[in-house]
């Protein structure tokens, strides 16, 4: 068991000794969902469960101080929930409604009416002004879910209005290529990093707007919402891979594991494809769903423990307790994972059979190649970066993924290292204080992550915590060494076949090197990625030259052009 009992209900986190409350909805959630779907369970222990634990949450709810709100503790109240009120919040309210939903006609007339009253009073008094008033767009997405649950308890109308307005903020923070940023520069982010799009958190906007909209009895396919619904799922499916693994290196939070892809998301993912299948019938999001679940399940450990990536790729800020509690949303999805599981893939389109896609996100800045040998991402410009805030490449390849077996062809480290598919060099001399302008400012989050491992028993990462950030951060960026991948303003030319990108070497905090010029050629032709590099002004460059794929072939290198191919 991942977690002990402490009391009746009260879920206790081995690794950091806390009461996740928010994460212990999970809990409830997938035993409604399991009791609802699952002929062979138990239906009277997954009735003990829900009610024991769902009568705990609801006996957390506080009044704060002297406001008006009642919320969830710990909520933000302890450091090491790791988390905040209305995420827990947003969960507890959900959770407890579903237990009425689930199980009304069992429970007694006491109990409905404490875990109605803590939905209730928690959405009326603090999820609905969270809504309006929360900048990050899945946090205002997961008010949502518990305020549109409260509404089908009791039909209060100002909940309903509260999802529909959330619905339309949502729509206007969205991009018009589907893309949500993490933390909207309007809503002033600690670091302009966090403002980028994010792989980890698109879907849940997605999968919370659309659940919150069918429980507050709206059609979700419907003006205005559905459009908004249509773009958020189809930028979801670029980031995926054949295998389902998303692309990494697209992230505004990319402290939060550390390493070059994670799973943690797919749960979120499986529910908004799976749902949006359902009510737009479009085959791709049945496949995406299928192929989101599978990437999930192989990286369960022997003990059925959920992982956010394998042990070798990095490192999770965050304990399988939050893991398993996200996996409700993958419960939530099981009659439509039933549904669609048979289902037949799509045909190869196109002439002669032949697979050809060139798509563009420009709000991302992002482009997806696809043929019928491999996927590959190339990234254009992005906000600035640093250790922990934004995407730490672009101006270039992310990944190259072979579609017959998942092979990646451009491997990435967890922490960087020596970067295939890459320009490098250096420029200047060492600058200290370009080092500590550029990522000094992390050294007290460091102490944070530290504090943080040390209760999650992770002696080790804890004492390492600060070390990695000066060596990583402030050493990385004080180096005179210069990269394709750290320019931050590309251009971008869409061919027929493929993109051009005309960039510059930059140093690690995006400074680029005057006088330097790359012009960069990715294109599909149904046998894989053809890549074209010519490094034209090298200025005073030092060992200016060029990481090979280990997996290249057809290797042609000629006075500062270069071509291979990937497949």
């Amino acid at each position: 068991m991942l977690a002990t009992e402490r009391g009746p209900g009260e879920l206790i986190c081995p690794f950091h000794g806390i009461e996740h409350t928010g994460k212990s909805a999970g809990a409830v959630v997938i035993a409604c969902a399991l009791a609802r779907h699952d002929p062979a369970a138990d239906g009277d222990e997954l009735f003990e469960v829900a009610r024991r634990v769902g009568l705990r949450i609801a006996s957390r709810l506080e009044r704060e101080g002297d406001s008006t709100c009642f919320t969830f503790r710990p909520g933000r109240h302890d450091p090491y929930n790791c988390s905040n009120n209305v995420i827990d919040g947003g969960a507890c309210s959900d959770a407890l409604a579903e237990v009425v939903q689930t199980f009304g006609d069992r429970l007694s007339a006491e109990d409905r009416e404490a875990l109605v009253h803590a939905s209730v009073h928690h959405a009326q008094t603090y999820l609905r002004y969270a809504i309006m008033d929360k900048g990050i767009p899945a946090q205002k997405a997961w008010a949502m879910t518990g305020a549109a649950q409260a509404y089908d308890l009791v039909g209060h109308e100002v909940l309903k209005l509260a999802v529909t307005e959330g619905a339309r903020l949502l729509s206007g923070l969205q991009h018009s290529d589907g893309s949500f940023p993490y933390h909207p520069v309007d809503a002033s982010p600690g670091h302009r990093g966090a403002s980028d799009v994010s792989a980890f958190y698109q879907s849940r906007v997605t999968a919370f707007a659309h659940f919150a909209l069918e429980r507050a009895g709206l059609d979700a396919a419907a003006k205005p919402h559905g459009e908004s619904l249509r773009r958020g799922l189809g930028f979801l499916l670029a980031l995926q891979g054949p295998k389902g693994r998303k692309v990494g290196g697209i992230e505004a939070k990319p402290w939060y594991w550390q390493g070059p892809y994670e799973v943690a998301s797919h749960p979120f993912d499986v529910y908004a494809l799976a749902a949006g299948w359902r009510v737009f019938r479009r085959r791709e999001l049945a496949q995406g769903a299928r192929a989101a679940w599978t990437s999930w399940r192989a990286h369960l450990d022997v003990e059925g423990q959920i992982q956010d990536h394998l042990p070798s790729q990095g490192r999770s800020y965050q304990c399988p307790f939050f893991w398993a509690g996200h996996a409700s949303w993958m419960a939530r999805a099981l009659p439509e994972l039933d549904s669609i599981w048979n289902l037949e893939d799509d045909p190869p389109s196109g002439a002669a059979g032949m697979l050809l896609a060139c798509e563009h996100y420009p709000d991302a800045n992002l482009v997806r190649l696809e043929d019928d040998v491999i996927v590959a991402w190339v990234r254009g410009g992005r906000p600035p970066f640093n250790l922990h805030h934004g995407s730490p490449r672009g101006a270039g390849l992310l990944q190259v993924v072979r579609r017959s077996d998942g092979e990646l062809l451009i491997p990435r480290g967890p922490f960087g290292g020596r970067e295939e598919g890459e320009w490098r060099g250096a420029w200047g001399l060492p600058s200290p204080r370009r080092g500590w302008n550029a990522a000094g400012g992390e050294l007290r989050f460091g102490l944070w992550l530290a504090r943080n491992a040390w209760r999650g028993k992770r002696p080790l990462e804890a004492a390492l915590s600060v070390p990695r950030i000066l060596w990583r951060g402030v050493g990385r960026a004080t180096s005179p060494r210069v990269s394709s991948a750290f320019d931050r303003s590309p251009s971008v030319q869409m061919l027929g076949d493929g993109v051009m990108l005309e960039s510059r070497l930059a140093l690690a905090d995006g400074s680029p090197i005057p006088g330097t010029g790359l012009l960069r050629q990715f294109r599909i032709d149904g046998d894989g990625l053809v890549v074209e590099e010519h490094a034209q002004a090298a200025a005073r460059v030092r060992r200016l030259g060029y990481n090979m794929p280990a997996a290249a072939r057809d290797v042609v290198r000629s006075n500062g052009r270069l071509s291979y191919r990937l497949g």
